[in-house]
């Protein structure tokens, strides 16, 4: 049993030594490393575990080095490490090393800031001919003067089953998991954190909050431009024997006609899923989800941009399609640490649809922070700097 860092720091009578509010992306993780540290812990959803209805859901989430987003190099090399210890603790695969493709005009913001970082790290970028693009991943048409970029590094991660995989263990390890209850309210309560639901409120010790798009509910004066970005996932059907396997069609991101498109061989049989990098709308709260909305304009022009990109042999017309919502900052990083003098109301939110790649180590890191390991996150992270 590991030794319990609060133990000595609170003489009332609690339900946990932790809770975690939100077992999506970030609070799956942390509820897995609480447990499996044997610290009491206890999880608050408001869906059921795994649910459709989060940030993580989609099928399939980019894993890619940093050099995009320099941001996340502390955490990023970690990464692998930590969902191979899931792997291996919940006999799920979740992450494959597939290698990935950034596509471009040389001139392309994406392109020279991609050239420019792997240059700066010393790795410069590896260039494909439009020869050998056209051998090695032939679904990919370049044109006029695109050009692609190949990590060795990259690769996906399957969403929805490593939160399944990281809430079973955390369950084996005798975490507490309570299903279909919104937290309406966080409040201290002397050395004690009360957190309620509409029929029931729990004390623990200190508190983390990972609700994703519902987090500035609870802390609304946290962000004060925070918004909520709905982003549209699409599934397109292959065309006759086309073979859309991860060695020919392996995770890429491109940029076309002013628009950041990315995509994945999907594990649904005869799909691919193709679609818009970043959010399409800002939302102000989670009453304006819709998660049956088909956008018009956005389905046809995705539409356009598949039939321009893959020819004949990706059928235009989506056989599926979904929204998902995350929690965005005005500067795009997310808000990691804790928020009151007493450090015991935690905060893991704000990924801006960024976050899955590095879920297991956020998670350690929020741990730590609760454990008092940790007396703050990643400087750009720190989650009071809208406020200061």
């Amino acid at each position: 049993m590991h030794h319990s860092p609060y133990s000595s720091s609170c003489s009332a009578p609690t339900d946990a030594q932790v809770g975690v509010i939100g077992l999506g992306t970030m609070g799956s993780m942390a509820l897995w490393h609480l447990a499996r540290e044997g610290i009491e812990a206890i999880g608050w959803e408001q869906f059921r575990p795994g649910h459709n209805k989060g940030a993580f859901s989609g099928e399939a989430r980019q894993f890619r080095a940093t050099y995009l987003e320099p941001e996340v190099d502390p955490v990023m090399p970690h990464a692998v490490g930590a969902y191979r210890e899931l792997e291996e603790e919940s006999g799920t695969s979740l992450l494959r090393i597939t290698g990935g493709l950034t596509i471009g005009q040389p001139s392309s913001e994406t392109i020279r800031t991609l050239s420019t970082r792997m240059g700066q790290a010393g790795h410069p970028p590896r260039l494909l001919s439009s020869s050998e693009t056209a051998r090695r991943f032939p679904k990919h048409r370049l044109r006029g003067q695109e050009v692609a970029i190949w990590n060795e590094e990259a690769g996906m991660v399957r969403p929805e089953h490593a939160v399944v995989a990281a809430l079973s263990a955390a369950r084996s390890s005798g975490a507490q998991i309570v299903p279909y209850s919104a937290v309406t309210t966080v409040e201290a309560a002397g050395n004690r954190v009360a957190v309620s639901t509409a029929d029931q409120t729990w004390y623990v010790e200190k508190v983390i909050i990972t609700a994703g798009a519902w987090s500035w509910e609870l802390l609304p004066n946290l962000v004060p431009d925070s918004y909520l970005g709905r982003l549209l996932v699409t599934w397109f059907p292959v065309r006759g024997r086309a073979d859309f396997t991860e060695e020919t069609f392996p995770p890429f991101l491109r940029e076309v006609e002013g628009h950041r498109i990315y995509g994945f061989p999907s594990h649904w049989d005869g799909t691919v899923r193709i679609g818009f990098a970043g959010p399409r709308q800002r939302l102000r709260t989670p009453a304006e989800f819709d998660w049956l909305h088909e956008p018009a304009s956005e389905i046809a022009e995705i539409s356009r941009l598949v039939e321009q990109c893959f020819g004949d042999e990706v059928d235009p017309t989506p056989i599926r399609t979904s929204n998902f919502y995350d929690a965005y900052t005005p500067d795009g990083q997310p808000v990691l640490g804790p928020v009151d003098a007493q450090q015991r109301i935690i905060v893991g939110s704000g990924f801006s649809g960024r976050g899955f790649k590095m879920a297991p180590v956020i998670g350690r890191l929020l741990v730590e922070l609760a454990s008092g390991r940790r007396h703050s996150g990643h400087k750009a992270w720190d989650p009071l700097r809208f406020i200061r």
